[in-house]
């Protein structure tokens, strides 16, 4: 029996390395801030402000749009905000995915072929949420795609 626990130690000690490795790998911040991956294949950042991200040209016509929310929607804080894109001449899945900002800070990326994602926690206010795609060195297409939004108490 002591073993078997031993050898389970072990594996779960060598998993979260490995899970460790992983995510500080894929932290498309550059720092060395540990980030999570939750079940609706985005993954969370501390959501912190960035000046320039390095974004390329659009290669082969590729796009992304919001459909929902509409410019202009209004919702309760106690209101779920999803975003919903569209994606064109872009294969999301693999290493390819899409960065979602409000107000110019991350709010992390969308992994797989996933094309909506809930935004938590939006304070009361006007937010421009804003979305791009971007390739597996986490460098983001220069066109994206953005919408106003108000939130109200």
């Amino acid at each position: 029996m002591k073993n078997k626990n031993s050898l389970i130690r072990f594996w779960l000690v060598l998993m979260l390395l490995v899970a460790g490795l992983f995510l500080a790998a894929c932290s498309s911040s550059g720092d060395s801030e540990d980030s999570m991956e939750n079940m609706d294949g985005m993954e969370e950042m501390d959501h912190e402000h960035v000046d320039e991200p390095n974004r390329i040209p659009n290669e082969g016509g590729a796009t992304i749009t919001i459909t929902s929310p509409q410019a202009g929607d209004t919702f309760n804080t106690l209101d779920q905000v999803i975003v919903e894109v569209e994606v064109e001449n872009f294969e999301l899945g693999g290493n390819n995915h899409w960065h979602v900002y409000v107000d110019g800070t991350s709010y992390g990326m969308v992994m797989g072929g996933n094309t909506d994602q809930a935004l938590p926690g939006l304070e009361p206010g006007e937010h421009e949420i804003s979305v791009f795609l971007s390739i597996e060195t986490h460098e983001e297409y220069e066109d994206g795609d953005s919408v106003m939004i108000v939130v109200e108490e």
